[in-house]
């Protein structure tokens, strides 16, 4: 099991109303504390076990989990590709086959939810609903992450919509988001409430087959999806969408960039990963972001909360 250490750096980051030549702007960093660090620590899950009373001892209050289509839906839920629409599932949530999610949550293959990432015998034995009725109870934070791909490059029937490129594969990716978060939040009461959209998207050795604007619109379409559930059955909660671990910083600062500017998240903070193997690394990182954030600025009186997660 792979620890991590998170920590919230707030950032707040304001261009001045002065106007210069040259595009030239100055930017104001506020002396003022934006608020209290989260003060998370971490794990990300790995196959061989899972043990509540593991993670309680070691004080871990966040657990990433690798979700998706690999996991859940390792085939198409209703067996015809495209179907049902994003209108019909907005305008009928039980469009979408619950049967085949209660069952895969519930009676996963081979007895284990990891079926999908070791041989039988070699990996812990339980379903979804163990693991997230687990960390409820013990309220440890999931964050989950979504991902149409594997690191595998499973499953296959999945490979023509990554990226997705017409409709129908929209249809089946706002689906499966809207799935997966309406399962674990609507049909139950499991508290998740953190998400990923995939995971290195710069790192084709993870599975994801676009390109940078191609995930761009992946996380546009999966944040319709999920602020959807969010609005119209869970008002009064509040959720975040974790951008995704990047293995280059400068990835890290235009993934952050850009879903400033298309504004896909309805909440006031971004959330951006960085994994590090030590403090230093861990202070060199956080330099090198923030200098690239002066670098190349956010403009015309934006403002904009930064939240960092350190993974060490």
């Amino acid at each position: 099991m792979l620890l991590c250490l998170r920590i919230a750096l707030s950032l707040e980051l304001f261009s001045g109303t002065t106007s210069f030549p040259q595009n030239i702007e100055t930017i104001k960093i506020s002396g003022t504390a934006a608020g209290v660090s989260t003060r998370y620590i971490g794990a990300v899950e790995g196959n061989i076990n899972f043990d509540i009373k593991d993670l309680q001892d070691l004080g871990i209050n966040t657990y990433r989990i690798y979700g998706g289509m690999s996991r859940w839906e390792p085939e198409d839920d209703d067996g015809k590709y495209g179907w049902p629409e994003i209108a019909q599932i907005k305008a009928n949530p039980n469009m979408i086959n619950w049967a085949h999610w209660d069952k895969m949550m519930t009676e996963p293959p081979n007895g284990s939810d990891y079926w999908w990432s070791g041989k039988p015998g070699t990996v812990w034995e339980g379903n979804a609903r163990t693991i997230f009725s687990s960390l409820k109870q013990a309220k440890i934070r999931p964050v989950v992450s979504i991902r149409n791909v594997d690191n595998s490059w499973k499953p296959s029937w999945d490979l023509q919509l990554n990226p997705p490129r017409n409709q129908e594969d929209w249809n089946e990716w706002w689906e499966q988001v809207f799935a997966t978060v309406y399962w674990l939040n609507v049909r139950n009461d499991y508290r998740v409430d953190d998400w990923e959209i995939h995971n290195e998207p710069d790192n084709r050795a993870q599975g994801w087959g676009g390109t940078r604007a191609d995930y761009f619109e992946l996380v546009k379409v999966a944040s319709d999806a999920i602020d959807f559930v969010y609005k119209t059955y869970l008002p009064a909660r509040t959720y975040r969408i974790h951008g995704p671990k990047t293995v280059a910083a400068i990835g890290l600062l235009l993934l952050c960039r850009k879903f400033l500017v298309i504004s896909i998240l309805s909440m006031s903070t971004t959330t951006m990963q960085i994994f590090l193997t030590t403090p230093a690394k861990c202070a060199a990182g956080c330099r090198e972001l923030l200098l690239l954030t002066l670098r190349f600025g956010w403009g015309n009186g934006e403002v904009m909360k930064l939240a960092i997660t350190i993974f060490l």
